[in-house]
């Protein structure tokens, strides 16, 4: 507030001399000037940092400081990878099944120590909705600025992390260990030695039986059933799709029923057809309540207009 007041009063007494001088402005008065809208600027920033909006906007700034500082070290013994080592990978040419499986696991190594939680908003009737996604992987991507392609890095990882579960591996034990000339064996713990050797094999004879990455994936997606459950999501999805569609067209049918009676209606005709005996009956329950003499008031009024409209239509007629 004193930044503020010290702020007004220079900006009074610049504008005052100004206004009131010779026609010409100082050499004086445009550091005056300058430090006057320093002042007012630096006196609306702190009153916004002071506000609701500014102490939330400080808050958010120092959670993803904190973020950024304290990540989570790697599950695996083999640590987070560095974009160098990614990098290095991606150049290679031509990127080999070993190659993209290595990268695949340092990929999936690297995502538990980044932050891809969703973000909720509250709403008013006590539920949640989506409002934004940490940036993950991608973003840790964008911020080094690395010449990747962020899908086909995505399949690496995903294979990798499904190879992982197809093999059965410790979290602590990397895919990458696993491929030929990886790491030495003295560098492996002494409890994870036989499940090491055991994965190599299966690996092994896995990729000795499908040398391409595409025929790799899919007999990785088989054994996990992701087909099966694939083609259940589809089915219902088009149940889904199919009973929306059926309760649309008879929302139309509807509609379009109703249309044509009015235009039926509209033109003099009637769209009810109703039976001789029923129209018969109709009639005389009218001229009973024509001729009936007991009636309260507003049935007697509701009789009068019947039976000045009859009399209008008959004389028209």
């Amino acid at each position: 507030m004193r930044i503020l007041k010290n702020a007004a009063k220079k900006t009074a007494s610049l504008v005052s001399e100004l206004t009131d001088g010779p026609g010409y402005v100082p050499f004086s008065a445009f550091p005056v000037a300058a430090a006057a809208v320093l002042a007012l600027t630096a006196g609306a920033f702190g009153a916004y940092l002071a506000s609701e909006t500014g102490l939330a906007l400080v808050r958010e700034l120092k959670r993803r400081q904190r973020l950024r500082e304290k990540r989570p070290e790697a599950p695996s013994l083999r640590g987070t990878p560095t974009p160098e080592e990614i990098e290095e990978d991606w150049a290679r040419a031509p990127r080999t099944l070993m190659v993209r499986l290595r990268l695949g696991s340092r990929l999936a190594d690297l995502e538990p120590t980044l932050d891809t939680r969703l973000h909720y908003k509250e709403l008013r009737n006590g539920q949640k909705r989506i409002k934004s996604r940490a940036p993950g992987l991608k973003g840790w991507l964008n911020d080094r600025r690395l010449d990747v392609n962020y899908s086909t890095l995505v399949r690496y990882r995903k294979l990798a992390q499904r190879l992982r579960q197809v093999l059965g591996l410790d979290e602590r034990l990397p895919l990458e260990w696993l491929l030929p000339g990886a790491v030495p064996d003295r560098e492996i713990p002494q409890d994870l030695r036989g499940q090491h050797a055991s994965a190599r094999r299966r690996l092994a004879r896995l990729i000795g039986e499908h040398r391409n990455f595409s025929r790799l994936s899919r007999h990785v997606e088989a054994k996990l059933g992701i087909p099966k459950l694939l083609s259940v999501r589809r089915a219902k999805r088009r149940a889904r799709e199919e009973a929306w569609v059926a309760r649309r067209l008879k929302k139309i049918a509807r509609s379009n029923k109703a249309a044509a009676r009015h235009a039926r209606a509209a033109n003099g005709e009637f769209s009810v057809n109703l039976p001789h005996e029923r129209v018969e009956a109709t009639k005389r329950e009218l001229l009973r309540f024509l001729q009936a003499g007991d009636l309260p008031g507003p049935l007697r009024h509701l009789r009068n207009k019947v039976v000045h409209w009859l009399r209008t239509v008959a004389s028209e007629g």
